[in-house]
């Protein structure tokens, strides 16, 4: 019985590529790097090498670090909610779910909640966690979350079956397996399904907008007694 959908932030359910095109060549320049062009950026990201070409004399997690530290204050004009995001949130809700939020950038919870709010989802939130809030032995690999989903396990008591994990990056599915929950890759971030399955995706979907069949396919899922009667909404 799924009573928990945890779903990562960014590319799964707001798009900042750009910001990450614009942080990532920002941290290359404080490391005495130069920068990226968008094309490059692009070819790198989609073939997950923007950690392979970073010089071996710079101390790569000290990188990341930096870059997702910055990655919480920078905004675009091209931020904005993946397709579906909102009506699927809601739909969450709708089924009794509960909703957490998790992302990768070390920023304080209460700045994600404020974006949240700017993209008109933070109502259909319970709760949100930063890797801020992890401890540092528990990120085995650069921007794993499985501290946060053991967290989120021993908090509400649940089982590892209770919880969907929804992401887009293959660190995110490792990190869903290593704790044993189910997980749901989303395409939207532009790695191949092959990838996300070959680190242990249970499920692969183009984005978002394609959670609640995904949900309402579980045979052994039943939806809270008080909202047991409607349908999703594709």
């Amino acid at each position: 019985m799924v009573k928990i959908v945890v779903l990562d932030l960014d590319m799964t359910l707001i798009d900042t590529l750009e910001r990450f095109f614009i942080v990532y060549n920002t941290t290359r320049e404080i490391f005495g790097l130069n920068k990226i062009s968008k094309e490059e950026f692009m070819h790198y990201f989609k073939n997950d090498m923007l950690d392979p070409i970073i010089p071996e004399n710079i101390n790569k997690m000290n990188f990341w670090k930096t870059f997702r530290t910055l990655y919480g204050n920078v905004f675009t004009h091209k931020d904005k909610p993946i397709e579906g995001a909102i009506e699927v949130l809601k739909w969450l809700k709708k089924n009794n779910y509960r909703v957490i939020v998790t992302t990768g950038r070390e920023i304080d919870p209460e700045k994600i909640w404020a974006e949240l709010k700017e993209y008109n989802m933070a109502e259909y939130v319970d709760e949100v966690y930063t890797i801020k809030q992890q401890k540092p032995e528990d990120e085995h690999i650069p921007f794993s979350r499985k501290g946060i989903l053991s967290e989120i396990l021993q908090k509400y008591g649940v089982n590892p079956e209770d919880v969907v994990f929804v992401g887009d990056y293959w660190v995110d599915m490792e990190a869903g397996k290593a704790v044993g929950v189910k997980t749901v890759g989303v395409l939207t971030g532009l790695k191949t399904e092959e990838l996300l399955r070959k680190h242990g995706a249970d499920i692969v979907i183009n984005g978002i907008w394609d959670l609640p069949k995904v949900l309402s396919s579980f045979p052994h899922k039943k939806i809270a007694e008080s909202s047991r009667h409607h349908k999703p909404e594709k």
